[in-house]
């Protein structure tokens, strides 16, 4: 399904990955593939490493060219391969870390680029040359980070977040309003909206869970709980307006009562009064 969700990666205080994806964001789709990601302790050492020496960041120009180059290879498939499949284009076959179908699979394209030639359990086609100082733009694997994309809650309707530094994951579903501690405080505008928080899970808690199972009924226990403290703040609101509404019309009908109670007093003096 189209369902968005952004992953993340945030680490010495910054963000290195931030993953605009088109399909699948939901928990069961995106969320579990980057809990699997984190079940194995290496792959955390191996994707820190890649994220040091093996992507940059594109510019836009950089963005723009690369573009070119991917709508060159798409109308070239077109027109010469019968084969052609529209759905792997040139972003996936070319430059798959900018790709909007690979999602969670970024984190093992970067764990990839950070092995080392001594590893046995080499994984994919991106795998450290050994010679970091010498790997040059060209060799290294582009990023763009499309933080603000975390600002358009009405369509990025999930994010993950791989904290290095604390050594957390975190779930985020639908939208608030930013407040001083909030993960997302500084991404866009003061009155942006910011995902909102469901669930975070240490890197020891990831390990211990025994199953895809254990990790989905905690995340939907999460939510189901959000439901209920919404609903609870709602019906609190609710409640508040209703008082605020019987107390204003409280005090009207006072000062009505007593404007009549006057005019009351008036008249009966009026009629009481002997006549001159």
């Amino acid at each position: 399904m189209g369902t968005r969700s952004l992953i993340c990666v945030f680490w010495k205080g910054k963000w290195y990955i931030a993953q605009y994806t088109q399909f699948d964001g939901y928990p069961e789709g995106e969320g579990l593939k980057v809990f699997k990601f984190l079940t194995y302790g290496p792959d955390i050492d191996h994707l820190k490493a890649g994220l040091q020496n093996h992507i940059y960041e594109v510019t836009d120009d950089q963005l723009d060219a690369i573009n070119r180059e991917i709508q060159a290879w798409d109308r070239d498939q077109r027109q010469n391969n019968p084969e052609y499949d529209p759905w792997t284009s040139g972003s996936q076959q070319l430059y798959s870390t900018l790709s909007r179908t690979t999602g969670a699979g970024i984190l093992r394209l970067v764990a990839n680029a950070g092995r080392t030639d001594g590893d046995s359990d080499k994984e994919g086609p991106f795998v450290g040359d050994g010679d970091k100082d010498a790997e040059t733009e060209s060799t290294k694997l582009p990023i763009y980070l499309d933080l603000e994309f975390a600002n358009s809650t009405l369509f990025c309707e999930w994010v993950y977040v791989v904290d290095l530094d604390k050594e957390v994951f975190e779930v985020y579903g639908g939208g608030e309003h930013k407040h001083r501690e909030h993960r997302f405080k500084d991404v866009g505008g003061p009155e942006a909206e910011v995902p909102a928080f469901v669930c975070s899970f240490t890197f020891r808690e990831v390990s211990r869970m025994k199953n895809d199972k254990e990790f989905m009924d905690k995340v939907n226990e999460a939510l189901e709980e959000g439901e209920k403290q919404r609903a609870e703040r709602q019906d609190e609101r609710k409640a508040q307006q209703i008082a605020d509404a019987e107390g204003s019309h409280s005090n009207v009908t006072s000062d009505d009562e007593e404007e009549n109670g006057e005019e009351d007093v008036v008249e009966g003096s009026a009629k009481g009064s002997p006549p001159p």
